[in-house]
């Protein structure tokens, strides 16, 4: 997945520049979530576990989100 961010170390080397800075953004590979496998490419048991925490988390941070508005 690639996702495009403002580049603010050019920015920060030419914004004193008397035409002003120069703004450019940049694109940023980002790595793909995996589900972690043992050797036979089965999900192991800790692996379920965390994706289980991870999406009842998701789903209760989105809740309270729709509850507190």
């Amino acid at each position: 997945m690639r996702f495009a961010k403002f580049d603010l170390n050019t920015y920060n080397l030419t914004k004193d520049l008397p035409g002003g800075p120069t703004l450019a953004v940049v694109e940023e590979e980002i790595p793909e979530i995996e589900m972690i496998t043992d050797q036979e490419g089965n999900p192991t048991r800790g692996g379920m576990i965390g994706y289980a925490l991870a999406y009842a988390l998701m789903v209760s941070f989105v809740g309270a989100i729709f509850y507190l508005i």
